[in-house]
């Protein structure tokens, strides 16, 4: 991890230099080609500094590094990401000293001869979360290895994982094992890929996926998702984080396909997909805590009211104002209000997400969680882009759709 710790460290002096320049609170964060850039929302610039330093010195696999270049890419590269207005083809190219850009030069320099997935792991899916930010690395340097690394991991994630008896892209290499998680990882990279190079076919996987995972993993009792269902083990577990990777990774993937070209021919696919969203977050929010000193918190496991955990909490509010925006359902929007209070007083003082699982050891709160830092970001890239959809009383994505 040393390249990375050294690659990272250019791009923590450079956002030393936007504390100096603009100091706290109220600073304008985002970057200025952006054309969705706005005033600092929610939480102020030096807070985000902090929980984004955070993150970068945290994070060590696979999907940390892949929702970290997510994270990044949505709160200071808006216009990049599938978030903004004219993401395919993208309009312009990373600075090479972008952290997204040192994560994709890491994963790459690491990359076995001879390998297919992005990155050596246990799971299927996890690899695959880097791929949009391995995606964007090739425009920065128009170099073929990046764009075959993508190649290959595509290959390895349709043709090479084994499949549930449904269908389903296993989040396991050993076995056809399904974990919520792999929503989050697997299916937004196939439609980025599908957008980005023009194939409705892989932009329709991704959202085929999804709903073979919500086959498996849907308690129809609740809505809830189990956690992982399959294999030769499983923890049937109504967890919270793996929830709010389905939803995050499944508003992505709906986004991707509002962006892309073909986002006529999918204009069913979307509304489906945005229904299966919807019942989730209905079911989620329905056990959000709310009073004492953890209102607004949803519980690691919610039915059990275990603990509370700021993680989810986090990435659940920031799919439920991305839904919004897409689908004009403002339904859950004082939720994700109240969760959104809550994570703003869950922030130490060195930017530290506080009360979060393990990540791990999903039944027991953790003490630092990668991906809950990255959550934060992107909650506030969420809020910021629903706050600057509101005051612009635009109509919601999924109705400037257009033939």
């Amino acid at each position: 991890m040393l390249l990375l710790r050294s690659l990272l460290s250019l791009s923590l002096a450079t956002l030393a230099v936007y504390a100096n320049n603009n100091g706290g609170g109220d600073a304008d964060f985002y970057n200025s080609n952006s054309p969705i850039s706005t005033r600092v929302r929610g939480l102020n610039q030096t807070t985000l500094a902090k929980v984004r330093s955070r993150m970068l010195d945290l994070v060590h696999y696979s999907w940390e590094l892949g929702t970290a270049t997510e994270a990044l890419l949505e709160l200071e590269e808006a216009d990049l990401s599938v978030y903004g207005d004219k993401p395919f083809p993208p309009s312009r190219t990373l600075s090479a000293s972008s952290p997204i850009i040192s994560i994709a030069q890491y994963v790459l320099s690491i990359k076995p001869p001879g390998t297919l997935p992005l990155m050596e792991d246990g799971a299927a899916g996890d690899p695959a979360s880097v791929g949009v930010a391995v995606l964007l690395a090739n425009q920065t340097f128009a170099n073929a290895s990046y764009a075959l690394a993508a190649k290959q991991e595509l290959q390895f994630l349709t043709e090479i994982v084994p499949r549930a008896p449904n269908g389903a892209i296993s989040h396991r290499v050993s076995e056809a094992q399904l974990w919520d998680d792999f929503v989050y990882m697997g299916p937004p990279f196939l439609a980025y890929y599908g957008a980005l190079f023009h194939n409705v076919t892989l932009l329709k996987e991704a959202k085929r996926q999804i709903g073979l995972y919500r086959e498996v993993l849907r308690d129809p009792q609740t809505n809830l998702w189990h956690h992982v269902l399959l294999g030769s083990w499983s923890d049937p577990a109504l967890w919270g984080t793996g929830m709010a990777w389905a939803v995050a990774g499944s508003t992505r993937v709906l986004q991707t396909m509002l962006k892309s070209p073909y986002a006529a021919q999918l204009r069913g696919d979307m509304w489906e997909l945005s229904g299966w969203v919807g019942e989730l977050l209905n079911a989620a929010w329905s056990y959000q805590k709310r009073q004492g000193d953890f209102r607004g918190a949803l519980y690691n496991l919610p039915t059990e009211s275990d603990f509370p955990d700021s993680a989810w909490t986090a990435l659940t509010a920031a799919a439920t104002y991305r839904l919004a925006v897409q689908t004009g359902n403002r339904q859950w929007i004082p939720n994700a209000n109240k969760a959104f209070a809550y994570i703003q007083r869950q922030i130490a003082p060195d930017g530290t997400l506080l009360n979060v699982t393990d990540v791990f050891q999903w039944k027991q709160p953790g003490v630092n969680s990668p991906e809950g830092q990255a959550f934060v970001l992107l909650l506030q890239a969420a809020h910021r882009d629903y706050t600057k959809w509101e005051e612009c009383n635009s109509p919601p994505t999924l109705f400037t759709i257009r033939g």
